[in-house]
């Protein structure tokens, strides 16, 4: 990564500038942004690679590379005789399963019934309430007592039972039971009256969710049978094709969403705090030559990585709209330049006007009778062949320059000089 800003011109000396031919040209204004540039991988948001969950023998392969697909599209599908026998079974369970549900929903029970089912349970519960205050309160509650006699008979000894009915206070263990039946009774009561409260919203009701959980595990089983596309997208490559012996986990389709790019990126410590959300991006990519593409700062991740003894963080940049005409590899070497400043007015000079002394960066400005003036300037970002600076300069002056063809050659900036 590299922040192009106040790179410093070196390597032209004016010991010998008074032998180089020279030109002239002219102080101009330059539209100037201060960016940052950093390389990365073209990528996909989402993107899948497919694989088999069974093992088998391919029966057919629905699609080619290339293709749009729907998600929940079928693209291949495995023989059912060369998989598992939990796999052919599932295919008969899903077709009971199917028929049960469509039986519980034709049924018509619906809210009417959770009404029917509400007012029972209310009754019960009443019921049980009113009986635990009567053993609470009444002093007068029925209750027989049995009492036993040993006697002898003819035939030996033996206990004669006699019965004793009374009215008093209610026994413990009777109050005990009484309040854990009305427990009972108050659960029955909230179930009841959530499933009524579900299906008068809308919802549906246990014995339809039941049944049609029963058809979601019969269809998972079987979905083992296929490779199925999880969301809209391109087939970008297939690995099998008719016939072909998979296992399970093996990969078989590639595929992506190709409207939603992005470029993930590593800016260095040194420049991750000018990077903001929302900063627009200029995108160029090595496979594909003379397009640029737009894009936006997305994601930038908090946390840094040491790579080769430097910290850097990640970048993510959202690729604007792209034509669908243009081909576009994924993870392709991406040349980003993130711009960090909006553009500013500045003075600019070609490369060649840059001279250098002890006392630093100056030009020749060329007057009106024609002899030149000193100015010294500081020498700031380049663009192309011309060079932004700062220094008492007025656009349009004439200054003097080297000729291209004395073999005087531009320093590389990002290298500086002695």
């Amino acid at each position: 990564v590299a922040i192009i800003l106040f790179t410093l011109i070196r390597g032209f000396s004016p010991a010998n500038a008074s032998n180089e031919p020279t030109t002239e040209a002219q102080v101009v204004s330059l539209e100037v942004a201060e960016t940052i540039e950093t390389s990365g991988t073209l990528q996909a948001q989402p993107f899948a690679s497919l694989t088999w969950k069974t093992s088998g023998v391919v029966e057919s392969v629905n699609v080619e590379v290339g293709d749009f697909v729907k998600a929940g599209d079928i693209l291949l599908t495995l023989q059912p005789e060369s998989t598992s026998a939990s796999i052919v079974s599932a295919q008969a369970d899903l077709i009971t399963a199917q028929e049960n549900l469509e039986d519980v929903l034709s049924s018509g029970t619906g809210v009417a019934q959770a009404a029917i089912d509400l007012k029972e349970a209310q009754e019960d519960y009443d019921k049980a309430v009113n009986y635990l205050k009567y053993l609470q309160t009444d002093q007068k509650v029925p209750q027989t007592k049995y009492t036993a006699e040993l006697v002898q008979t003819r035939n030996g000894w033996e206990y004669r039972y006699e019965a004793e009915n009374f009215k008093g206070p209610a026994p413990k263990e009777w109050i005990i039971d009484a309040e854990n039946d009305l427990a009972l009774k108050k659960g029955l009561l909230d179930d009841a009256q959530r499933e009524y409260d579900r299906l008068l919203a809308g919802e549906e009701s246990n014995e339809v969710l039941a049944a049609r959980a029963q058809v979601e595990a019969a269809q998972t089983t079987v979905n083992s049978l296929y490779i199925i596309a999880p969301f809209d997208g391109q087939v970008l490559s297939i690995d099998n094709q008719v016939g072909d012996s998979v296992t399970a986990n093996e990969l078989s389709v590639n595929l992506a969403n190709l409207n939603q790019l992005y470029v993930e990126t590593q800016v260095d410590e040194s420049d991750i705090a000018n990077v903001k959300l929302g900063n627009q991006a200029e995108i160029t990519l090595d496979a594909v030559s003379g397009v640029t593409f737009i894009g936006q700062v997305s994601a930038i991740n908090p946390v840094g990585e040491a790579v080769s003894g430097l910290v850097k963080y990640s970048v993510r940049i959202d690729l604007d709209k792209v034509n669908a005409d243009v081909f576009l590899p994924l993870g392709a070497t991406a040349n980003v330049v993130i711009k960090i400043k909006d553009a500013t007015s500045t003075l600019a000079v070609p490369i060649t006007a840059i001279q250098n002394d002890t006392q630093g960066e100056f030009v020749w400005v060329i007057e009106n009778d024609g002899s030149t003036r000193r100015v010294d300037v500081v020498g700031g970002v380049i663009v192309g062949d011309m060079v932004a600076v700062t220094g008492d300069l007025q656009e349009g002056e004439r200054i003097s320059t080297a000729r291209a063809n004395t073999g005087f050659e531009p320093p590389n900036p990002f290298q500086g000089g002695q």
